[in-house]
């Protein structure tokens, strides 16, 4: 049975107990006590349900649908103005992210081209600092030089100042016998009365002359060695030509004399002979 205007009244099942339902079996008297007869039911009409508040239920739902289809395109021109906006609003800020993009492009590069330049700048500073160090080792090697140097000159200032010594040593030895040379020379010719000596005089001279011969021979004779052979060939060739003194000369004078000549010639050996004793230390 349906609550709706096709439900059937007249369409109702009969209602009866078989057999087949009963737990134990009844005899037939039982069975006649416990029939149950239906009776036929009067027809009733049933009126059919009033469709006025389904057109006011169709109708409100109308209405709430144009409701709602106004208020989505209210809701549609609102999205539509907003996404105009927004999109006006994304055209600027796309505008304004393109200059800032730019301007961080042209930061970008000028860091770029500063990164560039600072690494060329590192490059050159590194390279001046290996210029720097070449420099001071050069340095250190060139004052190492100059050190050795220095030392060098030194012991050569200090030779040629002993050098000097020496040199003013023989010098003054030089002008010593050039003295006692001219000494001699000067008393020769007063002397008449040598002839006695003679003898000792030339042994003598032939001593100096072998000894200026042993000067020249070791290669560092100067020109005062060889103006003292030459003052001594002069005085030996003076002394040969000497004539022998006279019987009534002073024989004083003549002892004085050879005193004097035997004095200056010692004296002219041992110079002599320093002399080549510091020749041969110079050398």
């Amino acid at each position: 049975m349906r609550n709706d205007p096709y439900d059937d009244v007249d369409d109702v099942p009969h209602l009866s107990a078989k057999d087949d339902d009963d737990d134990f079996v009844v005899n037939s008297e039982a069975r006649d006590r416990t029939k149950v007869y239906s009776r036929t039911a009067p027809v009733v009409k049933v009126k059919g349900p009033s469709t006025g508040p389904l057109w006011a239920l169709v109708g409100a739902l109308f209405i709430a649908f144009c409701g709602l289809g106004w208020w989505s395109f209210q809701q549609v021109s609102l999205m539509e103005q907003q996404l105009v906006a927004t999109q006006e609003s994304f055209a600027r800020i796309s505008e304004e992210a393109a200059g800032r993009l730019q301007d961080i492009s042209g930061k970008v590069v000028a860091t770029e081209s500063l990164s560039s330049d600072g690494e060329a700048l590192k490059q050159r500073i590194k390279l001046l600092e290996a210029q720097l160090e070449d420099q001071d080792k050069q340095r250190e090697g060139v004052e190492g030089q100059q050190g050795s140097l220095d030392k060098r000159l030194e012991q050569i200032a200090a030779q040629t100042a002993q050098q000097q010594t020496e040199n003013t040593q023989v010098q003054e030895q030089l002008k010593s016998v050039a003295a006692e040379l001219a000494a001699l020379k000067a008393a020769l010719p007063d002397l008449k009365t040598a002839q006695a000596e003679q003898g000792k005089l030339d042994a003598q001279i032939k001593s100096v002359a072998a000894d200026v011969a042993t000067l020249k021979k070791q290669g560092n004779a100067s020109a005062a060695v060889e103006r003292l052979e030459q003052e001594l060939m002069v005085l030996k060739s003076e002394q040969e030509n000497t004539p022998a003194p006279s019987a009534g000369g002073n024989t004083a004078e003549f002892d004085a004399f050879r005193a004097q000549v035997t004095r200056s010639i010692n004296t002219l050996n041992s110079q002599i002979q320093n002399l080549s004793q510091q020749l041969n230390t110079r050398r």
